[in-house]
C-alpha cells in the first residue's frame, strides 16, 4: 500500500489482468483511496508475429486507455520488449540537463575544466545512464549513447571538428571513461548485488526465470538480459560458470568487476586506435588504375557498380 501512487501491474493472460486490477481497486477502496481510471494505461506486448485483440480491461465500469508505450518511475514501457524508446528519453533528458548548466556551468570562463568534467559526470551522464543496468541494448543503442557523450565533451573542451581529433583522444583529454565501458561496470556490480539477494526476491526471480510453455522464434529472436548478461562476462574476462559464486563475496566481485572493466576499456581503445592505423594505410596504398571501360564513352570505371550507375545517368536509354 506504500505504493499505492504509482503502481504497474503485470498479467499474462487478459483475464488474468482484469482480475488484478479488480483486486487492487477493492482493496484501494477499503483504505478511502480511488483508482485514477483517466492516468491508468493498459499496454500489450505481442508475442512475435501475432498481432492480440483488445484486452478491454475495466475498472468501476470505466474502459482503461490501451497504448504503445508508457512512461513509469522514469523509464519508458513499449509494446515492443526493447530498450530504443527508454534510450532515445534518456538522451532527450540528458540534452535538457545539459542546456540548463550551460550559462552557469559550461559556458563559464570561470571554472576550471575538471570542475565541468565533474559536474558532466556527477549530472548529465547520471541523468543519461539511469537504470542502464537494467537494459538490454543493441550496437545502435550504444553508439547513439556514445554520440551524445563525445558531443557533449567536445563542445566541453571546445574541440573543433575540423582538428580531426579522434574520439579516444577527446575520452583520455577528459579522463573519461567511455558510455559501453560505463555500463557493462553498472551491469556487472547490478548482476552481483541481485545474485546476493534473496531467493524469494522479484529481481533474482526475474533474473533466473524462464519460460515454462513456448518456444523462442528462429533465426535471430530479440536480445535478453542473460545473453548481454554473457556476452559482458565475457568481454571483461569474467568465468560464466564461475561468476555466482565470485559474487557471493562483494569486495571480490567489486575488484573483478573494475579490473575486467578496465582491461575491457583498454583493448576497446587499442582496437579503435588499430582500426584507424588500418583505414590510413589503405587510404596512403596507391589505388590500381581503373579497368571496366563503358562502351559507349571513353571512361573507365574500378567496380561494376559504378559502371551500371554511369550507364543508366549518363546514357539512358532512348524511348
Amino acid at each position: 500500500m506504500q505504493y499505492a501512487d504509482d503502481n504497474a501491474t503485470p498479467g499474462q493472460t487478459a483475464e488474468e489482468l482484469q482480475r488484478t486490477a479488480t483486486t487492487y481497486n477493492t482493496v484501494y477502496e477499503r483504505f478511502g483511496m480511488q483508482v485514477n481510471t483517466d492516468k491508468t494505461k493498459a499496454l500489450i506486448q505481442h508475442p512475435p508475429g501475432q498481432i492480440l485483440p483488445n484486452i478491454n480491461t475495466t475498472i468501476n465500469e470505466h474502459t482503461l486507455e490501451e497504448v504503445e508505450q508508457f512512461s513509469y518511475l522514469g523509464s519508458i514501457l513499449t509494446s515492443t520488449p526493447t530498450c530504443k524508446k527508454d534510450v532515445e528519453n534518456r538522451i532527450r533528458a540528458a540534452h535538457s540537463a545539459y542546456g540548463r548548466l550551460s550559462c552557469r556551468v559550461f559556458n563559464n570562463h570561470a571554472l576550471t575544466m575538471a570542475t565541468k568534467i565533474m559536474v558532466f559526470q556527477a549530472i548529465v551522464l547520471s541523468t543519461l545512464l539511469y537504470a542502464c543496468e537494467t537494459w538490454t541494448l543493441y550496437r545502435s543503442d550504444i553508439q547513439s549513447l556514445e554520440r551524445f557523450q563525445q558531443y557533449k565533451l567536445r563542445q566541453i573542451l571546445k574541440i573543433p571538428w575540423e582538428s580531426h581529433t579522434t574520439n579516444v583522444a577527446v575520452l583520455n583529454q577528459a579522463s573519461v571513461t567511455s558510455v559501453e565501458a560505463t555500463i557493462i561496470h553498472h551491469r556487472l556490480r547490478w548482476a552481483g548485488h541481485v545474485q546476493r539477494m534473496e531467493p524469494f526476491r522479484l529481481p533474482k526471480i526475474m533474473l533466473y526465470g524462464e519460460l515454462a510453455n513456448g518456444t523462442r522464434p528462429r533465426g535471430a529472436p530479440k536480445l535478453r538480459y542473460k545473453d548481454q548478461l554473457k556476452r559482458t562476462l565475457a568481454l571483461t574476462n569474467i568465468d560464466p560458470s564461475s561468476w555466482e559464486q565470485t559474487a557471493r563475496d562483494r569486495a571480490t566481485w567489486r575488484r573483478a568487476v573494475h579490473q575486467g572493466t578496465t582491461a575491457f576499456e583498454e583493448k576497446r581503445k587499442e582496437n579503435e586506435e588499430a582500426k584507424r592505423r588500418r583505414r590510413r594505410e589503405r587510404q596512403e596504398q596507391p589505388r590500381p588504375p581503373p579497368t571496366l571501360p563503358c562502351e559507349l564513352c571513353t571512361r573507365l570505371f574500378h567496380h561494376r557498380l559504378g559502371l551500371s550507375s554511369h550507364i543508366r545517368h549518363k546514357h539512358p536509354p532512348r524511348r
